[in-house]
């Protein structure tokens, strides 16, 4: 750590400018001093001490510096650097938002904080507010409007205070429009008096979680709330179509809203590796040793309803084989909608069999071209609900393997063209593709009670 000689005048001009900015008499260390501008509220009460100048010359570590340069920054929200002899004009300089208000608050940890209060105090433990910016009680007309545009990509959770439902909110529209990195909401509740919700959270592609301990909403209207939010997940599991508007914001099977005590998701991780393997499982670390392209997570049983949610897909092109890991089992409720659409350099996919409860397998294979065989036992289809496209477009795909008692559900089970232009796909007594059988009801071992796709394993 990097020392040097400081005058003692530059130390004793950033204290007193310190206690012009309290109102204080304290005396602080060099290595306090951080602290003490971070504490700076624009409060200035009482009458403040003034050291005298002093003379002379001491060794400080370059550390303190930086520390009162941050704190600086961290009070007025800009990027400048600092000499030691320009912190105390800096400190002088500071002007503090001061009122009964809504703001929004930037903090360092990535979160956008609303309140409604008087000066800028954030809820966050610890937090250190960068930027704050007053909230337009009538709202924005457009995602550009909002004073906050320019650090949209900075957000990755958004918070509303329990008092913010006190500033009056008449609209947050467009209030989250393009905030690419946001992963979760928390306070939805707070918004309760909010009439229009349009375009709120669109384009809000990492968005997984709005949190609500209870919401009685006065929302009148709400187009293209969710559009571009792939990745959401309410807590029974919906995810949002591209045209949902404000009558999904519910806690039931087809809300996007979860109570915190009542979470009903469970989450996997996928790790591609630059092998081109991909792992599906409950393990939270990659593998050691092994060169990691992709992480993220996914909901096992959300009922995803198209491309791009998944962590990987910027790279399904990098896809080679898939291994769904043995302790997948542990889920009990697994839907596979739109899992591997489009890779089509996948050529193997092991562990079907390790998955539990699989309801919904929409689109699951569609067009992965590589594909010339694939495994099924050890699936239970008896839970099965929805095989629309599962197998679409997969030209090259001969072979489905499957236990030799495989039965679908007698009912409530669906899936128009689960086999739409399989043409290479041949069953196991020998049942060729035709466009007239493309549908569910030939997911089924071929003999067994009449024609079918699949193959008894081991025949």
């Amino acid at each position: 750590m990097a020392v040097g000689t400081i005058d003692k005048g530059v130390l004793t001009d950033i204290a007193n400018a310190i206690r012009v900015q309290n109102g204080g008499t304290g005396t602080y260390l060099p290595s306090e001093m951080a602290a003490a501008v971070l504490a700076l509220d624009g409060s200035k009460t009482g009458t403040p001490y003034q050291a005298p100048a002093t003379s002379g010359t001491g060794v400080i570590s370059d550390s303190v510096f930086d520390g009162i340069a941050d704190a600086i920054r961290a009070q007025n929200g800009l990027s400048e650097t600092y000499l030691p002899s320009e912190m105390a004009p800096a400190i002088l300089a500071l002007a503090w938002d001061v009122g009964v208000k809504m703001r929004a608050l930037l903090l360092a940890d990535g979160t956008l904080e609303f309140n409604y209060r008087d000066g800028r105090s954030s809820d966050v433990p610890g937090a250190v507010i960068l930027k704050a910016w007053e909230v337009d009680p009538e709202g924005y007309s457009s995602a550009g409007a909002r004073p906050w545009d320019e650090d949209k990509l900075s957000v990755t959770r958004a918070v509303f205070d329990d008092d913010f439902s006190e500033g009056g909110l008449e609209s947050a529209a467009y209030l989250f429009h393009g905030f690419e990195n946001l992963v979760e909401v928390e306070g939805f509740e707070e918004l309760s008096g909010v009439t229009s919700m349009n375009q709120m959270f669109v384009s809000c592609a990492s968005l997984e979680t709005i949190w609500a301990e209870v919401f009685m909403g006065s929302v009148t209207s709400g187009s293209l709330m969710f559009s571009g939010c792939r990745r959401l997940v309410g807590g029974e599991g919906y995810v949002p179509e591209q045209t949902d508007d404000h009558d999904a914001l519910n806690f039931g099977e087809s809300g996007v809203l979860t109570y915190p005590d009542a979470d009903n998701r469970e989450w996997f991780r996928c790790f591609l590796y630059a092998d081109g393997e991909l792992v599906l499982t409950s393990a939270t670390e990659p593998e050691a040793g092994r060169e990691l392209v992709s992480s993220g997570r996914l909901c096992a049983n959300a009922r995803y309803n198209s491309v791009g949610y998944q962590p990987w897909y910027d790279h399904r092109h990098d896809v080679e084989w898939v291994t769904v890991a043995a302790d997948m089992a542990s889920y009990d409720h697994v839907n596979t909608n739109y899992w591997f659409y489009g890779h089509q350099a996948i050529t193997e996919v092991e562990g079907m069999g390790n998955l539990r409860g699989v309801r919904e397998m929409q689109h699951t294979f569609n067009s992965c071209e590589g594909l010339t065989e694939i495994d099924l036992s050890g699936l239970d289809p008896s839970s099965l609900e929805d095989l629309a496209y599962t197998f679409g477009g997969c030209g090259s795909l001969v072979t489905i393997w499957a236990d030799a008692d495989w039965a679908l559900p007698s009912s409530g089970i669906s899936g128009f063209q689960t086999f739409y232009q399989c043409a290479s796909l041949v069953g196991g007594a020998g049942t060729t593709y035709a466009s007239s059988r493309a549908g569910y009801q030939y997911m089924r071992i071929d003999g067994a009670g009449g024609a079918g796709y699949l193959t008894a394993k081991g025949s």
